[in-house]
This record gives C-alpha cells, sequence and structure tokens, in this order.
C-alpha cells in the first residue's frame, strides 16, 4: 500500500526544486553548496543529486529520510484506522506558508519569542503543521544554538509533533493542541506515541482528542485545561495538577497493544517475560 508523504518530505523536496533551478540558472552560492556537499559533478545538475546535497547539508541521508517519512506516514494512516485517533492527521504543504511558519520558528528558537508572536507577526498559525525531525534538522543548519521554544497561546490544532520539539518544553499554557499527535523514531526504527513534558505548564490549553500516549508528564499543569477525549494511556501523570481540568480523558498502564510501526508495518508490543 502506498501512503502519501508528510508535508515535511514535501518541504524538503520544494527545497530541493529551488535548489536545481539555481544550479541550472548558475547561481554561485548554489555550485558552493554543491561542492561543500562534494557533490560537485561535470554533468547536468539533477534533482536526485540536489536531495542528497540537501541532506548532507542536515547531516543524514536521503534514504534514510524517505524511509523515516514513509514509517510515519504509514503510522498516521495505522492510528486513525485503529481507532486511536478520532480524526485522521490532515497535513498540508503551501511553500510560501512554509517559508512564513520556518521564519517564525528560527525567530522563537533564536531570540525565544513565544511562537504564537512569531506567527501572528506573520500572519500564520500552525494548525495540521508536521513538527518533523527532518525540519528540525533544516532549523539545526540555520541555527547552531537554539533555545527551548514557548508554545504559549499557540494555535496547533491536529498538528503532528515529533518528540525533539517538546523536549524540556515548559510553556505551553493557553495553546491550542486539540486534536494534536505526538510521537518519536527510536532508533530500532519504530514510531511510536509519546512526548516529554516534565513540569510543563497546559494551564487552560485546549488538548481535546490529543495523543499524548507514553508521554512523561510528571508534575505538569493542567489547570483550567479542557482534555475530554485525550489519550494519557501509559504515560506518566504522576504529581500533575489539574484543578479546574474538564472533560474525560483515558489514561492507565496497557500492557499489551499494537501502537509502534516500524519499517515492515505494525509492531506488538508485549512485556519482557512474554516475548
Amino acid at each position: 500500500m502506498k501512503f502519501p508523504e508528510t508535508p515535511s518530505l514535501s518541504a524538503f523536496k520544494s527545497d530541493a526544486r529551488v535548489l536545481l533551478q539555481d544550479l541550472q540558472n548558475g547561481c554561485p552560492s548554489a555550485f558552493n553548496r554543491a561542492i561543500r556537499a562534494q557533490l560537485i559533478s561535470a554533468g547536468p545538475a539533477t534533482r536526485a543529486i540536489c536531495l542528497r546535497i540537501i541532506a548532507k547539508e542536515y547531516g543524514m541521508k536521503y534514504h534514510k529520510i524517505n524511509a523515516d517519512d514513509r514509517m510515519i506516514s504509514r503510522y498516521a494512516d495505522h492510528c486513525f484506522s485503529q481507532g486511536f485517533w478520532k480524526q485522521p492527521y490532515v497535513g498540508e504543504f503551501r511553500r510560501a506558508r512554509f517559508l512564513l511558519q520556518f521564519d517564525a520558528l528560527v525567530e522563537c528558537l533564536r531570540d525565544q519569542v513565544p511562537l504564537a508572536v512569531a506567527a501572528n507577526k506573520r500572519g500564520v498559525d500552525f494548525a495540521g503543521f508536521h513538527f518533523s525531525s527532518l525540519l528540525f534538522a533544516r532549523i539545526s543548519s540555520v541555527l547552531k544554538r537554539k533555545k527551548v521554544p514557548d508554545y504559549s497561546y499557540l494555535q496547533a490544532p491536529g498538528s503532528l509533533i515529533h518528540y525533539d520539539w517538546f523536549y524540556d518544553v515548559k510553556k505551553a499554557n493557553h495553546a491550542n493542541f486539540s486534536n494534536a499527535k505526538f510521537y518519536t523514531v527510536t532508533v530500532d526504527p519504530v514510531v511510536q506515541p509519546g512526548a516529554y513534558g516534565w513540569g510543563t505548564d497546559f494551564s487552560y490549553a485546549d488538548l481535546r482528542g490529543v495523543d499524548l500516549r507514553g508521554a512523561y508528564l510528571r508534575s505538569a499543569y493542567f489547570r483550567g485545561t479542557k482534555m475530554d477525549g485525550a489519550d494519557f494511556r501509559n504515560a506518566n501523570i504522576n504529581d500533575c495538577v489539574f484543578t479546574g481540568a474538564s472533560g474525560a480523558f483515558v489514561s492507565g498502564e496497557i500492557l499489551h497493544h499494537n501502537w509502534d510501526v516500524g519499517p515492515r508495518g505494525v509492531e506488538l508490543w508485549l512485556p519482557d517475560d512474554e516475548e
């Protein structure tokens, strides 16, 4: 079965098309990029070479980027088809909008400006956005040092969020993460639900329908938070504050599950003594 590529991979391929045009037009900076990547050749520039150039700039290999993207897309399809998500992930790539969102992310991570403020300045939000590890690598190629992002008041309903983008985040109060899907990719590799939000402030946020299965949320604050339909199964919610939170959510330990997706498909999870 063929799965659609994520908006993150679409953005990556769009960058490759721009680089190809620049090489074909004899742009000096484009040739310098090819030289630095040691992928310059006597023949004409090709899309395949441009994909490899950008991947190398990110410290990655294109075949790995493509393989991971297929797993993530397959994981999203699996989660919706199995009823783990009430709404499917629906993200789309539009280059003009993406570039504004990217600039907002750079400002947020460089200057520690709340992402909502940086986004509002540019007239965009992050609804349905794919906060991917690939995008994180692109940011890292621009910023050598990144501040911890501030997600307070951020509008990101229905977004797909990789572990890297929430690590050590403390401010997510008044944010809209309704139906957002948090996930991680292990070294195996396997795509599975997860996030790290120790002590994060989600006060007055909209977390209705959010997928935070397997997340580490110890000591997080959910004061006045909308939580109807939120999924906290296998999440660590010890010492959390739920004063004034509204809506029924699910939690508890699930020993046997089929949440994870690897290169060959669904990976069943069993306790160690039953494998």
